[in-house]
């Protein structure tokens, strides 16, 4: 539940916290007091819009928070945990917005993008509007009202699964068809690209070996001279190897006197046998080389070959044997589209079947719950001054989608021996916002949801009507986190608490502040509601006997 909201400089208020009780609160107050800030800010520590014209007027930025206690709501922990942001039973939302429009959100302390406000958010409050029974025109927001009515997110998801998986193999199928369009034609091709690729025959790594050896043969001459040139630098006449054996004879001849010069003399020796490996290996290399003018012209021409296919596929030499078994790849899959459709034919029976079962069980429990909504909205019709008031969910069969293959109607009739005709072919504007409002609180006695927020849902209703109502926002109270935005007295009267919201002027400055009201406190203000401007000491007394007896009615 919701324990406290924080807010710094939003819109008219400076700064504000207020705590929040159990059970059903109302928050009253005069016209532009700024009871719509409040949902703003709460809006902004769940993950709404960040809007820098809410930013104070003259400051820098906003600052607002909501700390929730979740000791008994196991699924958001789990949230919290899976997140990594738990914080022992507790959940402290945060929401900063500069005057430039820039924003933060933190949850426990702990830096976060908005849009993780928003689905924790989801998970703790609910609010309803007073504009939201225009919404209910619409058959999409009849479906989910059915489908939030019959709390079944299991089957829905199952559904939305099976049919998003037939969806995906129908258009494999389509694709594997399109290219059946033009089979022999894309079948001779690849047979075509095939057989040259095989013709050709490329080897791996033969590009980099025949161009190697083309380069060799075509500088035969050159390198024969150059190997005969440095061998004889080394074993010819005064050639390295007569100038190290010298050295070496020479240093021998003394070695007995200059026993320091042995490493060196060692170093002569090895460099004389280096040398000579050398010389050896040089004319090795120069007898490998052939000047063979006809065999160059194989190789020549072989790379010719090679180069001339990689052009045609605009590929270098080297990606030869991969485009080849590109080409052998698509020519055995496009052989084997037949066997493929056949097995894509027979998934996609299966995935239709799924989704067929899948459906059925979310429509047996929509009628099930469409059953149950029909009468409790009914009786809330009939206690919200509709006596001879009809509700009933009707469900028709639909093409399927992911929600299904049901088409949900809301039908009404306000007026004895008048039919069931569609919600808004017969609901006038007064009817509709209470049929909006009986389907909220039926709605609501199965929300998961600890936090329920009515924002002045009650607009157009009066007298006992208005009682009837608040009597069952304090039955939902009992159960759940109940606040209620009103303007009715009738309704205030039935809260377990009571906040006042009022405006005040500091010299150049407004201000919005917030108190919670007691016994005398609520009494003057329900006075306020029903007495207007002037309040006379009879309006006081009908305040007072009107708290007294709403209260001990909901005890």
């Amino acid at each position: 539940m919701l324990q406290e909201l924080s807010i710094q400089n939003l819109a008219l208020i400076e700064k504000l916290t207020l705590n929040f009780n159990n059970g059903f609160s109302t928050l009253t107050g005069e016209t532009g007091a700024g009871k719509s800030i409040l949902l703003d800010a709460l809006g902004l520590a769940l993950g709404e819009r960040a809007d820098s014209g809410l930013v104070r007027h003259n400051t820098d930025r906003a600052d607002v928070s909501a700390l929730f206690d979740v000791e008994h709501l196991p699924h958001v922990q789990a949230w919290l945990v899976e997140q990594d942001l738990d914080d022992d039973q507790l959940c402290y939302l945060r929401r900063t917005v500069t005057s430039e429009g820039r924003s933060k959100a933190y949850i426990n302390g702990r830096p976060i993008p908005a849009s993780q406000l928003k689905s924790i958010g989801n998970l703790l409050i609910d609010i309803h509007g007073q504009h939201e029974h225009q919404s209910l025109l619409s058959t999409h927001k009849q479906l989910g009202l059915l489908d939030a009515y019959a709390a079944h997110p299991e089957l829905i998801e199952q559904t939305k699964t099976h049919y998003k998986n037939w969806q995906s193999l129908k258009q494999q199928l389509d694709h594997l068809l399109e290219d059946q369009a033009d089979y022999q034609s894309k079948l001779e091709l690849l047979q075509f690209q095939f057989n040259e690729f095989e013709e050709t025959a490329p080897l791996e790594g033969e590009f980099a070996e025949l161009s190697e050896e083309q380069s060799k043969l075509s500088h035969a001459s050159e390198i024969k001279q150059a190997c005969q040139h440095a061998y004889e630098a080394i074993e010819g006449e005064q050639g390295a190897t007569d100038g190290l054996n010298q050295a070496i004879h020479a240093i021998e001849n003394i070695i007995d006197f200059s026993p320091a010069l042995e490493a060196t003399l060692a170093q002569l020796n090895s460099a004389l046998i280096e040398a000579q490996e050398a010389a050896s290996e040089i004319q090795s290399h120069a007898e490998s080389v052939d000047i063979d003018p006809l065999y160059l012209q194989t190789i020549e021409e072989r790379l010719s070959q090679l180069f001339a296919l990689a052009k045609k596929y605009n590929i270098d030499p080297e990606e030869l044997i991969e485009k080849q078994q590109q080409i052998k790849q698509s020519l055995e899959d496009l052989e084997q589209s037949d066997h493929s459709i056949d097995e894509l034919k027979s998934q996609i029976e299966q995935a239709w079947s799924d989704y067929e079962k899948a459906a059925k069980a979310l429509s047996a429990s929509r009628k099930k719950a469409a059953t149950k909504l029909s009468k409790i909205v009914t009786e809330g019709m009939q206690q919200l001054g509709m006596p001879n008031g009809q509700f009933s969910v009707e469900l028709n069969d639909n093409n399927a989608s992911v929600n299904g293959t049901d088409k949900v109607e809301f039908l009404v009739t306000a007026n004895k021996g008048q039919p069931l005709q569609a919600l808004s072919k017969v609901a006038s504007g007064g009817e509709l916002s209470r049929i909006s409002l009986a389907i909220q609180v039926a709605t609501a006695e199965v929300a998961s949801l600890p936090t329920l927020i009515f924002d002045e849902v009650d607009v157009g209703i009066g007298g006992g009507i208005a009682e009837v109502v608040g009597q069952k926002m304090r039955q939902l109270g009992e159960h759940k986190q109940i606040l209620s935005i009103t303007h009715l007295a009738q309704v205030a009267s039935h809260g377990h608490s009571h906040l006042h919201i009022s405006k005040q002027t500091e010299g150049e400055q407004t201000f919005t502040q917030v108190v919670e009201l007691d016994e005398q406190g609520r009494v003057e203000e329900l006075a306020r509601m029903m007495g207007g401007l002037k309040i006379t000491d009879q309006t006081l007394s009908h305040a007072q006997e009107m708290l007294k007896d709403a209260q001990q009615k909901s005890a």
